[in-house]
């Protein structure tokens, strides 16, 4: 199978903040759709390995930041590629509070979701959420397409920079 023909599909790159003992947590999501008006819902799907589904599943309640074209790569990067067990993501973004729980500043609109229910599939779970609120912010959302095809590279330096720049701060 040519995986690339995934790329093809429209949808977006998310954001996720959700409680941690101490602070909070997140990751980056591509897999995350709207799916009734009335009542307002959505469905979201995360790897099991990742301790965002931990507390996910722990907390219930969570935020979406969708990502905007204009998103700086070190955004992706820092949500995408380390983990909340041994990074505090939040503390390189600007970010606002919405119910208790970090969300992006530049992003061009935001959800605070309730997993209601969830099913195991192979490598990720799949939540069923009742969206409790959403914001307007600004810019076009960032589709997954785009983001393999023009900002991928440019999201692994911002990454590599990120690490050099920790490294020189904890030596």
């Amino acid at each position: 199978m040519d995986k690339s023909a995934l790329f093809k599909l429209s949808y977006g790159l998310y954001v996720i903040g959700v409680q941690k003992d101490e602070g909070f947590g997140g990751c980056v999501v591509d897999a995350f759709m709207h799916t009734t008006e009335a009542p307002p819902t959505a469905v979201l799907c995360c790897m099991q390995r990742s301790l965002t589904n931990t507390l996910i599943k722990e907390h219930r309640v969570f935020t979406i930041s969708v990502l905007p074209t204009d998103v700086d790569p070190l955004v992706i990067a820092n949500f995408g590629f380390q983990s909340a067990r041994s990074a505090n993501k939040w503390a390189h973004v600007e970010h606002r509070m919405h119910g208790g729980l970090p969300a992006l500043t530049h992003a061009c609109a935001g959800l605070l979701l309730r997993a209601t229910d969830f099913r195991e599939l192979s490598t990720h779970t799949l939540f069923f959420c009742d969206i409790e609120d959403g914001w307007i912010g600004q810019g076009d959302p960032l589709l997954y397409g785009e983001y393999q095809r023009v900002m991928k590279p440019a999201t692994l330096a911002a990454f590599q920079a990120l690490k050099q720049k920790q490294q020189s701060t904890e030596g």
